[in-house]
């Protein structure tokens, strides 16, 4: 009798859809945990965690399944080990959706080698590389790629903006040897000298080296009046010692990324009293400070110091993911949930904030077959043909170990730079 049952189990088992054998559902993310992004990636995954956690205790369902779970894995800031990293979770994991890298150099192989061929969902936490919306233009992404930050097309420009306002009119670059950095590079030195500005030196670094003083020497050739640095936290540290002990200006505009109190502790907030740090900002209305309010209660940070680089976005990529597999009944299929993307972010959408009562509404609205607009902490977002969004800027200053909003770069002021001078 036991075997009799045994064997109808098996086979009512081999009759259920795909879906349901496939439950728990998952969210995946491959993300730098170590290596040179190291001071991203655990916060970013811990965020990415928390939206699947406030989804679950929002009752999401989708394909008959209630169960959703959250799968992480190391890149190292490397692309072989992050092409690794996407192979294991979609053959071994049976992720179809993830969130992605950090690192614009990890995402670009990641998407060619694995993900598009395997017709998985990413949605980058952090990646702003040009690249990928040139990808997408040529075809090659099929619609399988979305971005919650902007592209660096775009951050560069307001980047040169905030240099060009705060009085710099000779200015080094000195970026990380990547994707990520030489792209903002070019686009930063070639709107800043349509300004009317002039770059003194432009140099690139490779990453992890103890000490930087040749790289350093080099960009204060010229007479610069400050210093446009694209670096992690990490290297940045080490840059702004030498150009310190160097005798380099105090004047520096630094893109998203830099904006870490790891990094103001490291060189001391004496040294960087004049220093720009630029970062997306976040759409009225958004979820901005419900989201940090709730980040810093599950990981146990003091107010003010669970902010940093990526925590948002990598909690709305997340969110995004786990709601368009509401909308599409389904977590197996990347295509599938890609499709419903639009769902989520529909400008006509009912309004949904990222709270646990916000998840539910949208779940419900979702399910019934509606729409939603997505309000996240990184604002509402609404992606273009290239999975492209475009939002306004901030520059913070520090004040007594704080970051302090004091400049706002509108979307439209960034579009009009841009095709004025036609960069």
């Amino acid at each position: 009798m036991k075997l009799r049952n045994l064997m109808l189990a098996g086979v009512a088992a081999l009759a259920l859809p795909a879906a349901a054998q496939a439950c728990p559902a998952k969210i995946g993310a491959v993300l730098s945990l170590t290596g040179s992004y190291s001071s991203f990636g655990p916060p970013i995954s811990d965020a990415s965690a928390l939206a699947v956690e406030l989804m679950s205790q929002a009752g999401w369902q989708a394909a008959g399944c209630s169960q959703l779970t959250y799968v992480v894995r190391d890149d190292q800031t490397q692309p072989s080990v992050g092409v690794d990293a996407a192979r294991r979770l979609i053959d071994l994991d049976r992720v179809a959706a993830m969130v992605g890298p950090i690192s614009s150099g990890v995402t670009g192989p990641l998407l060619s080698s694995v993900t598009v061929d395997a017709g998985a969902l990413v949605v980058a936490s952090a990646s702003s590389s040009p690249t990928f919306t040139e990808m997408a233009r040529q075809g090659k992404l099929k619609g399988l790629f979305f971005r919650v930050q902007p592209s660096d097309a775009l951050q560069a420009v307001a980047a040169a903006k905030l240099a060009w306002d705060s009085g710099l009119r000779k200015i080094a670059i000195v970026n990380l040897n990547n994707d990520w950095g030489n792209n903002l590079s070019r686009q930063f030195a070639a709107t800043f000298v349509k300004l009317g500005g002039q770059i003194t030196e432009q140099v690139t670094y490779n990453a992890e080296q103890p000490a930087y003083r040749a790289e350093v020497n080099r960009a204060l050739r010229g007479d610069p009046q400050g210093a446009y640095i694209a670096a992690s936290p990490i290297d940045g540290a080490k840059i702004l010692r030498d150009w310190i002990a160097l005798g380099g200006p105090d004047r520096y505009v630094f893109p998203l990324g830099m904006n870490d109190s790891k990094l103001v502790e490291q060189v001391g907030q004496q040294y960087l009293k004049n220093a720009w740090y630029l970062t997306p900002g976040a759409p009225q209305p958004n979820s901005r400070a419900v989201f940090y309010e709730t980040y810093e209660k599950r990981y146990k940070f003091e107010s003010g110091k669970g902010v940093g680089p990526g925590r948002d976005t990598g909690f709305d990529a997340a969110s995004m993911i786990a709601l368009a597999m509401v909308a599409a009944n389904n977590y197996t299929d990347g295509k599938t949930i890609a499709a419903a993307m639009t769902k989520v972010t529909d400008p006509a959408g009912t309004p949904v904030m990222a709270t646990v009562e916000g998840f539910k509404e949208a779940i419900a609205r979702l399910k019934a077959g509606g729409t939603v607009r997505y309000v996240g902490a990184a604002g509402a977002l609404r992606h273009d043909e290239f999975g492209d969004v475009s939002t306004p800027f901030v520059g913070w200053q520090v004040e007594n170990g704080n970051f302090v909003q004091k400049k706002n770069i509108t979307a439209e002021e960034v579009a009009e730079i841009k095709a004025k001078t036609g960069t």
